[in-house]
């Protein structure tokens, strides 16, 4: 699934209750990226915790974000795995994987679609 094939989470809450989305995205910015840290590593470890958490588009969007901010498809990949035994069961991993590999994909052909005449 492309991450642009679904309503963002926080527009559809926005539907319902729009100052509270503006509430909400205003805390976000206040802590992210987190003080001191890369933005590469803030969109990493999101990603991870989203993985964890069985979240498929989320997950796709800061891995996506991770990537354009300079990590590696290979590191990503090696994060995922580092979970194993711990957070993530191997089946978790591996779909986590797929998930990654997918945003990849996705991410090339925007920058591809970004670049073209």
């Amino acid at each position: 699934m492309n991450t642009s094939d679904v309503i963002p989470s926080t527009a559809r809450l926005s539907e319902v209750n729009p100052r509270a989305i503006a509430r909400y995205k205003e805390m976000r910015s206040l802590v992210m990226p987190a003080s001191g840290v890369d933005v590469a590593t803030c969109e990493t470890v999101l990603a991870m915790q989203l993985a964890v958490r069985g979240y498929e588009v989320p997950f796709k969007i800061h891995a996506m974000r991770a990537l354009a901010e300079s990590m590696t498809l290979k590191e990503l990949e090696g994060l995922l795995l580092a979970g194993v035994g711990v957070s993530l069961l191997a089946s978790e991993a591996a779909r986590a994987l797929d998930w990654l590999r997918e945003a990849h994909e996705e991410l090339t052909l925007q920058d591809k679609n970004e670049t073209s005449p």
